[in-house]
Protein backbone atom coordinates (compact mmCIF):
# COMPACT_ATOMS: atom_id res chain seq x y z
CA UNK A 1 0.00 0.00 0.00
CA UNK A 2 1.24 3.43 -0.82
CA UNK A 3 1.32 6.24 1.57
CA UNK A 4 1.76 10.07 0.84
CA UNK A 5 4.36 12.04 2.32
CA UNK A 6 1.89 14.54 4.11
CA UNK A 7 0.01 11.22 5.04
CA UNK A 8 3.14 10.04 6.86
CA UNK A 9 4.16 12.96 8.20
CA UNK A 10 1.13 13.30 9.46
CA UNK A 11 1.15 9.79 11.09
CA UNK A 12 5.00 10.40 12.70
CA UNK A 13 3.62 13.29 14.38
CA UNK A 14 0.36 11.45 15.85
CA UNK A 15 2.31 8.78 17.41
CA UNK A 16 5.39 10.79 18.69
CA UNK A 17 2.40 13.19 20.28
CA UNK A 18 0.58 10.30 21.96
CA UNK A 19 3.67 10.04 24.36
CA UNK A 20 2.59 13.68 25.71
CA UNK A 21 -0.85 12.95 26.17
CA UNK A 22 -2.19 12.56 29.64
CA UNK A 23 -4.41 9.30 27.94
CA UNK A 24 -2.93 6.71 27.33
CA UNK A 25 -1.01 6.96 30.75
CA UNK A 26 2.73 6.07 30.01
CA UNK A 27 5.48 6.13 32.76
CA UNK A 28 8.77 7.67 31.87
CA UNK A 29 9.85 8.58 35.46
CA UNK A 30 10.24 5.88 38.01
CA UNK A 31 10.53 8.21 40.52
CA UNK A 32 10.16 11.95 41.26
CA UNK A 33 8.57 14.72 43.46
CA UNK A 34 4.45 14.16 42.62
CA UNK A 35 1.78 17.13 42.87
CA UNK A 36 -1.80 16.37 42.74
CA UNK A 37 -3.27 19.01 40.09
CA UNK A 38 -7.11 20.10 39.81
CA UNK A 39 -7.29 17.31 36.99
CA UNK A 40 -5.37 14.71 38.36
CA UNK A 41 -1.68 14.14 39.87
CA UNK A 42 1.70 14.62 37.84
CA UNK A 43 5.74 13.34 38.67
CA UNK A 44 8.39 15.52 37.74
CA UNK A 45 12.31 15.51 37.94
CA UNK A 46 14.47 16.16 40.82
CA UNK A 47 17.01 18.05 39.02
CA UNK A 48 19.83 20.64 39.46
CA UNK A 49 18.38 21.28 42.64
CA UNK A 50 14.93 21.85 41.94
CA UNK A 51 11.70 20.17 41.13
CA UNK A 52 10.77 20.16 37.19
CA UNK A 53 7.79 19.04 36.01
CA UNK A 54 7.51 19.54 31.48
CA UNK A 55 4.48 19.22 29.58
CA UNK A 56 2.04 19.77 32.61
CA UNK A 57 -1.51 19.33 30.71
CA UNK A 58 -3.51 22.56 31.16
CA UNK A 59 -5.47 22.65 28.08
CA UNK A 60 -7.13 20.28 25.87
CA UNK A 61 -5.28 20.16 22.25
CA UNK A 62 -6.68 23.29 20.33
CA UNK A 63 -6.32 22.38 16.90
CA UNK A 64 -8.18 19.62 17.08
CA UNK A 65 -12.07 19.24 16.04
CA UNK A 66 -14.39 21.58 17.75
CA UNK A 67 -11.76 22.69 19.76
CA UNK A 68 -9.96 24.98 16.86
CA UNK A 69 -10.64 28.42 16.94
CA UNK A 70 -12.26 28.40 20.00
CA UNK A 71 -11.96 28.83 23.58
CA UNK A 72 -9.34 26.96 25.64
CA UNK A 73 -10.84 24.46 27.38
CA UNK A 74 -9.12 22.68 30.82
CA UNK A 75 -7.43 18.89 30.08
CA UNK A 76 -9.57 16.07 30.86
CA UNK A 77 -9.37 15.04 34.48
CA UNK A 78 -7.46 11.61 35.27
CA UNK A 79 -6.20 8.95 37.42
CA UNK A 80 -2.92 7.59 37.89
CA UNK A 81 -0.36 9.75 37.80
CA UNK A 82 1.07 11.06 34.69
CA UNK A 83 4.37 11.90 34.25
CA UNK A 84 5.54 15.48 33.42
CA UNK A 85 8.84 15.43 32.12
CA UNK A 86 8.93 15.78 28.23
CA UNK A 87 8.09 19.26 26.69
CA UNK A 88 4.61 19.71 24.79
CA UNK A 89 4.45 20.79 21.61
CA UNK A 90 4.55 24.54 20.33
CA UNK A 91 1.60 26.48 19.14
CA UNK A 92 1.08 26.05 15.02
CA UNK A 93 3.63 28.17 13.69
CA UNK A 94 5.91 28.39 10.45
CA UNK A 95 9.71 26.92 10.26
CA UNK A 96 11.75 26.64 7.71
CA UNK A 97 13.56 23.52 9.18
CA UNK A 98 10.02 21.38 8.87
CA UNK A 99 8.64 20.04 6.95
CA UNK A 100 5.84 21.69 4.52
CA UNK A 101 7.30 25.05 7.06
CA UNK A 102 4.80 23.04 9.53
CA UNK A 103 6.04 23.52 13.30
CA UNK A 104 3.90 22.31 16.15
CA UNK A 105 0.19 22.28 15.73
CA UNK A 106 -0.27 20.03 18.00
CA UNK A 107 -0.77 19.56 22.20
CA UNK A 108 0.27 22.83 23.13
CA UNK A 109 -1.70 24.48 26.38
CA UNK A 110 0.83 23.11 28.75
CA UNK A 111 3.23 24.61 30.92
CA UNK A 112 6.70 23.82 32.40
CA UNK A 113 6.97 24.53 36.15
CA UNK A 114 10.09 24.61 38.80
CA UNK A 115 9.70 24.89 41.86
CA UNK A 116 11.76 24.85 45.07
CA UNK A 117 12.54 21.40 46.57
CA UNK A 118 10.33 20.40 49.02
CA UNK A 119 9.47 22.08 52.20
CA UNK A 120 8.95 25.80 50.64
CA UNK A 121 5.72 26.80 50.52
CA UNK A 122 3.53 30.39 49.72
CA UNK A 123 7.00 30.79 47.61
CA UNK A 124 6.14 34.13 45.14
CA UNK A 125 5.31 32.73 41.52
CA UNK A 126 6.47 34.04 38.17
CA UNK A 127 4.79 33.27 35.31
CA UNK A 128 6.75 33.88 31.75
CA UNK A 129 5.20 34.35 28.77
CA UNK A 130 7.24 34.10 25.47
CA UNK A 131 7.77 36.85 22.73
CA UNK A 132 8.20 36.07 19.03
CA UNK A 133 6.27 38.93 17.30
CA UNK A 134 2.65 37.07 17.60
CA UNK A 135 4.13 35.04 14.81
CA UNK A 136 5.86 32.39 17.09
CA UNK A 137 5.68 30.93 20.30
CA UNK A 138 7.91 28.47 21.95
CA UNK A 139 7.96 28.27 26.08
CA UNK A 140 10.41 24.99 26.05
CA UNK A 141 13.25 27.72 24.93
CA UNK A 142 16.40 26.68 26.35
CA UNK A 143 17.15 30.54 27.79
CA UNK A 144 13.74 29.97 29.87
CA UNK A 145 14.69 27.70 32.30
CA UNK A 146 13.81 28.17 35.69
CA UNK A 147 16.14 26.39 37.99
CA UNK A 148 18.03 29.81 38.90
CA UNK A 149 14.36 31.22 39.89
CA UNK A 150 13.49 27.99 41.54
CA UNK A 151 17.17 28.44 43.43
CA UNK A 152 15.77 31.58 44.73
CA UNK A 153 12.44 30.60 45.90
CA UNK A 154 10.21 31.03 43.04
CA UNK A 155 7.98 28.91 41.41
CA UNK A 156 8.38 29.73 37.80
CA UNK A 157 6.14 28.75 35.20
CA UNK A 158 6.31 29.24 31.74
CA UNK A 159 3.21 29.63 29.05
CA UNK A 160 1.84 28.72 25.23
CA UNK A 161 -0.31 30.54 23.50
CA UNK A 162 -1.97 30.18 20.03
CA UNK A 163 -0.09 32.53 17.80
CA UNK A 164 -0.32 33.85 13.96
CA UNK A 165 -3.79 33.22 12.15
CA UNK A 166 -5.49 30.84 15.05
CA UNK A 167 -4.51 33.55 18.15
CA UNK A 168 -4.14 36.78 16.45
CA UNK A 169 -6.80 37.30 13.16
CA UNK A 170 -10.49 38.27 13.38
CA UNK A 171 -12.20 35.39 12.44
CA UNK A 172 -15.89 35.49 12.22
CA UNK A 173 -17.73 33.35 14.26
CA UNK A 174 -14.46 32.63 16.34
CA UNK A 175 -13.76 34.12 19.72
CA UNK A 176 -12.16 37.42 19.77
CA UNK A 177 -8.50 37.80 20.68
CA UNK A 178 -7.91 33.90 21.37
CA UNK A 179 -4.10 34.24 21.85
CA UNK A 180 -4.53 36.59 24.90
CA UNK A 181 -7.85 34.08 26.21
CA UNK A 182 -4.81 31.14 26.22
CA UNK A 183 -2.80 33.48 28.51
CA UNK A 184 -5.81 34.60 30.85
CA UNK A 185 -6.54 31.06 30.55
CA UNK A 186 -3.16 29.84 32.20
CA UNK A 187 -2.85 32.34 34.83
CA UNK A 188 -6.38 31.09 36.08
CA UNK A 189 -4.72 27.52 35.98
CA UNK A 190 -2.35 28.80 38.10
CA UNK A 191 -4.21 30.79 40.48
CA UNK A 192 -6.47 27.22 41.56
CA UNK A 193 -3.26 24.87 41.19
CA UNK A 194 0.27 26.58 42.35
CA UNK A 195 -0.47 26.24 45.65
CA UNK A 196 0.49 22.18 45.34
CA UNK A 197 3.63 23.15 43.88
CA UNK A 198 4.75 25.35 46.75
CA UNK A 199 3.63 28.94 45.05
CA UNK A 200 1.52 31.43 46.27
CA UNK A 201 -1.57 32.51 44.21
CA UNK A 202 -1.74 35.86 45.82
CA UNK A 203 1.18 36.80 44.68
CA UNK A 204 1.82 36.10 40.73
CA UNK A 205 4.43 38.34 38.90
CA UNK A 206 3.49 37.93 35.13
CA UNK A 207 6.60 39.08 33.07
CA UNK A 208 7.58 38.68 29.47
CA UNK A 209 9.71 40.08 26.45
CA UNK A 210 8.84 41.52 22.82
CA UNK A 211 5.32 40.24 22.10
CA UNK A 212 5.34 38.34 25.75
CA UNK A 213 5.54 41.70 26.97
CA UNK A 214 3.22 43.84 24.27
CA UNK A 215 0.75 41.53 25.24
CA UNK A 216 1.33 41.91 28.73
CA UNK A 217 0.51 45.36 28.54
CA UNK A 218 -3.42 44.38 27.31
CA UNK A 219 -3.44 41.42 30.15
CA UNK A 220 -2.84 45.18 32.22
CA UNK A 221 -6.22 46.56 30.68
CA UNK A 222 -8.33 43.94 30.48
CA UNK A 223 -11.22 43.22 32.56
CA UNK A 224 -11.16 39.71 32.49
CA UNK A 225 -7.18 39.59 34.17
CA UNK A 226 -8.79 41.42 37.53
CA UNK A 227 -7.41 39.21 40.28
CA UNK A 228 -5.26 36.69 38.09
CA UNK A 229 -0.99 38.89 38.92
CA UNK A 230 -0.32 40.86 41.30
CA UNK A 231 3.10 42.39 39.74
CA UNK A 232 3.96 42.88 36.13
CA UNK A 233 7.28 43.20 34.21
CA UNK A 234 7.37 44.06 30.50
CA UNK A 235 11.01 43.99 28.47
CA UNK A 236 10.61 45.77 25.14
CA UNK A 237 6.91 45.67 25.30
CA UNK A 238 5.46 46.93 21.86
CA UNK A 239 2.86 48.44 23.75
CA UNK A 240 0.86 50.30 20.98
CA UNK A 241 0.56 47.64 18.90
CA UNK A 242 -3.29 46.80 19.07
CA UNK A 243 -5.87 46.88 16.49
CA UNK A 244 -9.27 48.98 16.43
CA UNK A 245 -12.17 47.02 15.51
CA UNK A 246 -11.70 48.31 11.81
CA UNK A 247 -8.79 47.95 10.92
CA UNK A 248 -8.57 44.35 12.58
CA UNK A 249 -11.64 44.33 9.75
CA UNK A 250 -9.57 45.39 6.98
CA UNK A 251 -6.49 43.48 7.87
CA UNK A 252 -8.76 40.32 7.99
CA UNK A 253 -10.06 40.89 4.75
CA UNK A 254 -6.68 41.00 3.26
CA UNK A 255 -5.66 38.11 4.75
CA UNK A 256 -9.02 35.86 3.69
CA UNK A 257 -7.98 37.57 0.44
CA UNK A 258 -4.57 36.08 0.55
CA UNK A 259 -5.50 32.62 1.62
CA UNK A 260 -8.57 32.58 -0.75
CA UNK A 261 -11.29 31.28 1.61
CA UNK A 262 -14.71 33.08 3.06
CA UNK A 263 -14.13 35.08 6.36
CA UNK A 264 -15.55 32.31 8.33
CA UNK A 265 -14.18 29.97 11.03
CA UNK A 266 -14.72 26.89 9.79
CA UNK A 267 -13.00 27.94 6.39
CA UNK A 268 -10.04 28.29 8.32
CA UNK A 269 -10.31 25.66 10.25
CA UNK A 270 -10.51 23.85 6.70
CA UNK A 271 -7.09 24.97 5.49
CA UNK A 272 -4.43 22.41 5.88
CA UNK A 273 -1.84 23.30 7.94
CA UNK A 274 0.96 23.91 5.51
CA UNK A 275 -1.35 26.53 3.57
CA UNK A 276 -1.51 28.19 6.85
CA UNK A 277 1.60 28.47 7.76
CA UNK A 278 2.10 30.43 4.35
CA UNK A 279 1.56 33.79 6.22
CA UNK A 280 5.25 34.92 5.90
CA UNK A 281 4.35 35.35 1.95
CA UNK A 282 1.44 37.61 3.46
CA UNK A 283 3.66 39.69 6.11
CA UNK A 284 6.99 40.30 4.35
CA UNK A 285 6.02 42.07 1.29
CA UNK A 286 3.74 44.42 3.71
CA UNK A 287 7.13 45.21 5.79
CA UNK A 288 8.41 48.09 2.96
CA UNK A 289 4.72 48.74 1.79
CA UNK A 290 3.42 51.97 1.95
CA UNK A 291 -0.10 51.59 1.88
CA UNK A 292 0.52 48.86 4.36
CA UNK A 293 2.26 51.65 6.68
CA UNK A 294 -0.26 54.10 6.24
CA UNK A 295 -3.09 51.16 7.38
CA UNK A 296 -1.24 50.19 10.26
CA UNK A 297 0.37 53.73 11.56
CA UNK A 298 3.96 52.85 10.89
CA UNK A 299 3.43 49.43 12.99
CA UNK A 300 3.80 47.23 10.37
CA UNK A 301 3.86 44.23 12.39
CA UNK A 302 0.24 41.47 10.93
CA UNK A 303 -1.17 39.89 13.77
CA UNK A 304 -1.71 41.87 17.06
CA UNK A 305 -5.10 41.86 19.54
CA UNK A 306 -7.85 44.20 18.92
CA UNK A 307 -10.33 45.71 20.92
CA UNK A 308 -13.40 44.01 21.55
CA UNK A 309 -15.15 44.82 24.01
CA UNK A 310 -14.89 41.88 25.82
CA UNK A 311 -11.13 41.03 26.28
CA UNK A 312 -9.80 44.13 25.53
CA UNK A 313 -12.15 47.46 25.66
CA UNK A 314 -10.10 50.08 24.50
CA UNK A 315 -6.53 50.56 23.81
CA UNK A 316 -4.35 49.22 26.37
CA UNK A 317 -2.33 52.47 27.86
CA UNK A 318 -5.30 54.83 27.61
CA UNK A 319 -7.06 51.96 30.47
CA UNK A 320 -3.81 51.74 32.38
CA UNK A 321 -3.95 55.76 31.91
CA UNK A 322 -7.70 55.69 33.60
CA UNK A 323 -6.45 53.44 36.79
CA UNK A 324 -7.01 49.61 35.65
CA UNK A 325 -3.89 48.45 36.59
CA UNK A 326 -2.96 51.08 39.64
CA UNK A 327 -3.10 48.35 42.23
CA UNK A 328 -0.53 46.02 40.21
CA UNK A 329 3.28 47.23 40.71
CA UNK A 330 4.68 47.28 37.29
CA UNK A 331 8.80 47.11 36.14
CA UNK A 332 9.37 48.49 32.55
CA UNK A 333 12.02 48.62 30.45
CA UNK A 334 14.09 48.20 26.51
CA UNK A 335 17.43 47.67 25.11
CA UNK A 336 19.16 50.60 24.27
CA UNK A 337 19.47 49.19 20.30
CA UNK A 338 16.56 47.61 20.28
CA UNK A 339 16.23 46.51 16.47
CA UNK A 340 19.46 45.60 15.92
CA UNK A 341 18.48 42.25 16.32
CA UNK A 342 16.79 42.59 12.98
CA UNK A 343 19.04 44.57 10.78
CA UNK A 344 22.53 43.42 11.76
CA UNK A 345 22.83 39.47 11.87
CA UNK A 346 22.32 39.10 8.28
CA UNK A 347 24.08 42.86 7.49
CA UNK A 348 21.07 45.00 6.34
CA UNK A 349 22.26 47.71 8.30
CA UNK A 350 24.35 48.71 5.66
CA UNK A 351 22.14 48.18 2.98
CA UNK A 352 18.60 50.38 4.06
CA UNK A 353 18.35 53.39 2.41
CA UNK A 354 17.03 56.96 3.40
CA UNK A 355 13.12 55.65 2.08
CA UNK A 356 13.35 53.02 5.31
CA UNK A 357 13.45 56.28 7.69
CA UNK A 358 11.14 58.43 5.64
CA UNK A 359 7.94 55.47 5.44
CA UNK A 360 8.28 55.54 9.13
CA UNK A 361 8.19 59.06 9.67
CA UNK A 362 5.65 59.34 6.98
CA UNK A 363 3.26 56.86 8.20
CA UNK A 364 3.58 57.51 12.00
CA UNK A 365 3.01 61.20 11.43
CA UNK A 366 6.32 62.10 12.73
CA UNK A 367 8.64 65.24 12.53
CA UNK A 368 9.63 65.35 9.31
CA UNK A 369 12.80 66.18 10.08
CA UNK A 370 13.21 63.72 12.35
CA UNK A 371 15.92 61.20 11.11
CA UNK A 372 18.20 64.45 10.84
CA UNK A 373 17.35 65.14 14.23
CA UNK A 374 18.29 61.92 15.41
CA UNK A 375 21.73 62.16 13.08
CA UNK A 376 22.66 65.79 14.94
CA UNK A 377 21.64 63.96 18.47
CA UNK A 378 24.53 61.00 17.47
CA UNK A 379 21.92 58.53 17.12
CA UNK A 380 23.43 57.04 13.47
CA UNK A 381 24.97 58.16 10.70
CA UNK A 382 24.31 55.44 7.77
CA UNK A 383 20.38 55.63 6.36
CA UNK A 384 20.97 51.93 8.25
CA UNK A 385 21.62 53.39 11.21
CA UNK A 386 19.20 56.40 11.73
CA UNK A 387 16.51 54.22 10.22
CA UNK A 388 17.61 51.34 12.95
CA UNK A 389 17.76 53.63 15.49
CA UNK A 390 13.86 55.18 15.44
CA UNK A 391 12.59 52.12 14.31
CA UNK A 392 13.44 50.43 17.76
CA UNK A 393 12.46 53.75 19.60
CA UNK A 394 9.08 53.87 17.87
CA UNK A 395 8.36 50.40 18.95
CA UNK A 396 9.74 49.53 21.62
CA UNK A 397 11.35 52.55 23.67
CA UNK A 398 8.76 54.85 23.25
CA UNK A 399 5.82 52.55 24.17
CA UNK A 400 7.22 51.30 27.00
CA UNK A 401 7.62 54.90 28.33
CA UNK A 402 3.65 55.57 27.89
CA UNK A 403 3.22 52.41 29.63
CA UNK A 404 5.55 53.92 32.72
CA UNK A 405 3.30 57.40 32.32
CA UNK A 406 -0.20 56.04 32.09
CA UNK A 407 0.78 54.31 35.32
CA UNK A 408 1.97 56.99 37.27
CA UNK A 409 -0.49 59.16 36.17
CA UNK A 410 -3.03 56.69 37.40
CA UNK A 411 -1.01 56.89 40.84
CA UNK A 412 0.23 53.18 40.54
CA UNK A 413 3.99 52.07 41.08
CA UNK A 414 6.13 51.62 38.54
CA UNK A 415 10.05 51.27 37.98
CA UNK A 416 11.65 51.59 34.99
CA UNK A 417 15.19 50.30 33.06
CA UNK A 418 17.47 50.12 30.40
CA UNK A 419 19.38 47.17 29.32
CA UNK A 420 22.70 49.16 28.30
CA UNK A 421 25.16 46.06 27.58
CA UNK A 422 26.56 45.74 24.42
CA UNK A 423 27.04 42.42 22.84
CA UNK A 424 30.32 42.18 20.66
CA UNK A 425 29.16 39.55 18.19
CA UNK A 426 29.12 41.00 14.76
CA UNK A 427 26.90 40.83 11.60
CA UNK A 428 27.57 40.02 8.41
CA UNK A 429 28.53 43.65 7.53
CA UNK A 430 30.50 43.78 10.57
CA UNK A 431 28.72 45.96 12.57
CA UNK A 432 28.18 44.84 16.21
CA UNK A 433 24.86 43.32 17.67
CA UNK A 434 25.01 45.80 20.42
CA UNK A 435 22.36 46.33 23.62
CA UNK A 436 19.91 44.61 20.87
CA UNK A 437 16.55 43.36 21.35
CA UNK A 438 16.35 39.86 23.22
CA UNK A 439 19.75 40.36 24.46
CA UNK A 440 18.39 40.73 28.17
CA UNK A 441 16.16 37.70 28.09
CA UNK A 442 19.27 35.56 29.26
CA UNK A 443 20.26 37.78 32.06
CA UNK A 444 17.31 37.61 33.69
CA UNK A 445 17.26 33.95 33.44
CA UNK A 446 21.08 33.40 33.89
CA UNK A 447 21.00 31.47 31.00
CA UNK A 448 24.02 33.23 29.02
CA UNK A 449 26.06 29.94 28.78
CA UNK A 450 23.31 28.78 25.85
CA UNK A 451 22.91 32.23 24.60
CA UNK A 452 26.79 32.68 23.57
CA UNK A 453 25.52 32.92 19.89
CA UNK A 454 24.01 35.77 20.44
CA UNK A 455 25.95 37.28 23.57
CA UNK A 456 29.67 36.04 22.59
CA UNK A 457 31.84 34.14 24.92
CA UNK A 458 31.95 36.28 28.07
CA UNK A 459 28.88 38.12 28.78
CA UNK A 460 29.75 39.39 32.44
CA UNK A 461 28.37 37.19 35.10
CA UNK A 462 27.77 40.46 37.77
CA UNK A 463 25.37 41.58 35.55
CA UNK A 464 23.43 37.94 34.87
CA UNK A 465 23.48 38.72 38.80
CA UNK A 466 22.23 41.72 39.04
CA UNK A 467 19.34 41.50 36.89
CA UNK A 468 18.25 38.23 37.97
CA UNK A 469 18.20 39.37 41.63
CA UNK A 470 16.52 42.57 40.48
CA UNK A 471 13.56 40.18 39.10
CA UNK A 472 13.57 38.08 42.20
CA UNK A 473 13.43 41.23 44.42
CA UNK A 474 10.38 42.70 42.39
CA UNK A 475 8.56 39.30 42.69
CA UNK A 476 8.78 38.74 46.18
CA UNK A 477 8.75 42.24 47.60
CA UNK A 478 7.09 44.64 44.95
CA UNK A 479 10.38 46.74 44.18
CA UNK A 480 13.67 46.01 42.14
CA UNK A 481 15.63 48.00 44.49
CA UNK A 482 15.99 51.53 42.75
CA UNK A 483 13.77 54.82 42.92
CA UNK A 484 10.07 54.60 41.47
CA UNK A 485 9.68 56.29 38.44
CA UNK A 486 7.60 59.49 38.38
CA UNK A 487 7.48 61.72 35.24
CA UNK A 488 9.79 64.46 37.17
CA UNK A 489 13.14 62.83 37.51
CA UNK A 490 12.04 59.48 35.51
CA UNK A 491 14.70 57.31 37.91
CA UNK A 492 15.99 54.51 35.71
CA UNK A 493 18.25 51.30 36.12
CA UNK A 494 20.75 51.39 33.43
CA UNK A 495 21.84 47.98 33.56
CA UNK A 496 25.30 47.12 32.33
CA UNK A 497 28.91 46.27 33.80
CA UNK A 498 28.83 48.58 36.04
CA UNK A 499 24.93 49.56 36.14
CA UNK A 500 23.47 52.75 37.77
CA UNK A 501 20.67 54.99 38.23
CA UNK A 502 19.74 57.55 35.45
CA UNK A 503 17.50 60.57 35.47
CA UNK A 504 15.79 60.53 32.47
CA UNK A 505 18.14 58.64 30.11
CA UNK A 506 15.70 58.91 27.09
CA UNK A 507 15.36 62.58 27.22
CA UNK A 508 15.58 63.37 23.69
CA UNK A 509 14.35 60.78 21.99
CA UNK A 510 11.14 61.18 24.14
CA UNK A 511 11.15 64.76 23.09
CA UNK A 512 11.61 64.42 19.73
CA UNK A 513 8.95 61.37 18.93
CA UNK A 514 6.38 62.44 20.86
CA UNK A 515 4.11 59.39 20.66
CA UNK A 516 0.48 60.12 21.22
Amino acid sequence: MKISRRSFVRAVSAVSASALLPFPFQTFAKEGPVVKTSRGAVRGLASGGVHVFRGVPCGKNPYVGSLRLAAPEYADAWSGVVDAVTPGDVPLQFSRDFPGGVKGGGDCLRLNIWTPEPGAAKCPVMVWIPGGGSMNCDNNDPRFDGTAFARDGVVLVTINYRVNVDGFLKIPGAPANIALRDMLFALRWVRENIAAFGGDPDNVTVFGQSAGATHITSLLASPLAQGLFRRAILQSPAALAQYDPETADRVAAQMFAFYGVEPSRAAVAAMPFEKLVTYPQFTGPRATDDAWAELTGGNVAVFKPWYDGEVLTMRPVDAVRQGCAKDVDILVGSAEDEWRHYTVPGGAIAEIGPDAAERLVRSAHLAPDLAEQYRKAGRGETPGELFTALQGDFIFRMPANKVLESQTDAGGRAWAYSFGWKSPVKGESGAELGAAHSCDVPFVFKTVEVSRRSLGDNPPPALAAAMHAAWVNFARKGTPGWTPFDTEKRMTMVFNENSREVSDPWKFEREAMRLG
